[in-house]
């Protein structure tokens, strides 16, 4: 990413004698912003000259930065080759500003983030003359420390590290409903499915829907998220269902309760005999016939 110093900063930098701070500028996937600030002195920015897509700063030309939660971030290292640069950022855990839970639960990754330095001498600083970015990306993995939220900071290059090509299995690595080349393609017409909790035996984890009455396992692996309640917008999957009664593959972060609101496809367990009880046999994605490992070793007379 092409990197542009103000005049006003470079002059700043050049008497070698120079009053800066960092701030992190972070969007989530919902929309929500967040700024952090290192410095003893707030910040507020017009925001404006960083309203470019993928980022969406409509309004937000008084910006507040918080310097209230101890923002520590490593030391920022970018190679010239295609290496990812990874770092990370630390805050105070006290949950006001950025939500222990909701590291967990997965809200953070994905998120997109500015790290920039700023004139803190300046009374009124603009992105135009006192800002200098230093890196862009997106969020991955969050931990939570005995008094610290730890969030990485993955660079642009990032996508370099993921795996192209595919890996042979028995089973189908398609996701049910996916649609594209390779893929489920599967009409899902009537196979989604919105539900309401009327009761709950583990209040993370084992719950009932009255109003599902489908046969036994019929949203067995089944992917869904929630509509509504303190797990608002997180994603779900069915580890095993009957009767009615639902239980989660995993533990969900926040508590289940009566009344809250989901929608489920019909499952699949991704095996050649769901497909074809499916009547869709010809878009299976897996190789059920491919001789395994012991297979294959054992020998022709094996």
């Amino acid at each position: 990413m092409p990197k542009e110093i103000p005049a006003a900063l470079q002059a700043h930098y050049d008497t070698g004698s120079t009053c800066l701070a960092t701030g992190l500028l972070i969007q989530r996937a919902d929309g929500e912003l967040f700024g952090l600030s290192s410095a003893s002195k707030p910040l507020t920015l017009d925001l404006t000259p960083w309203d470019v897509a993928p980022w969406d700063l409509t309004g937000e030309t008084a910006f507040e930065f918080n310097n209230s939660k101890g923002l520590d971030l490593s030391a920022v290292v970018s190679t010239a080759g295609f290496e990812v640069d990874n770092g990370e950022f630390t805050v105070l855990n006290d949950g006001t500003l950025i939500n222990e839970a909701d590291v967990l639960a997965g809200r953070w990754r994905g998120a997109r983030y500015r790290f920039f330095l700023w004139r803190w001498d300046v009374a009124t600083p603009t992105i135009a003359n006192d800002v200098e970015t230093l890196k862009v990306g997106t969020i991955g993995e969050g931990r939570v420390e005995q008094a610290t939220l730890v969030l990485e900071l993955r660079c642009l290059k990032q996508p370099l590290q993921q795996p192209v090509g595919i890996v042979t299995q028995p089973t189908c690595r398609s996701r049910f409903g996916s649609q594209g080349d390779g893929q489920c393609n599967i009409d899902m017409t009537g196979r989604t499915f919105a539900l309401t909790v009327t009761s709950v035996s583990d209040d993370k984890r084992t719950f009932t829907c009255s109003a599902a009455t489908q046969d036994a396992d019929f949203f067995g692996n089944a992917q869904g998220h929630w509509d509504s309640g303190l797990n608002h917008d997180l994603g779900l999957q069915v580890a095993s269902f009957e009767a009615g009664v639902f239980m989660l593959a995993m533990r969900t972060v926040f508590s289940i309760q009566v009344g809250d609101t989901l929608t489920v496809d019909e499952g699949c367990r991704k095996r050649p005999q769901d497909c074809l009880s499916k009547e869709n046999k010809v878009n299976f994605q897996g190789e059920d016939h491919a001789p395994t490992r012991d297979r294959v070793l054992s020998g022709s007379g094996g």
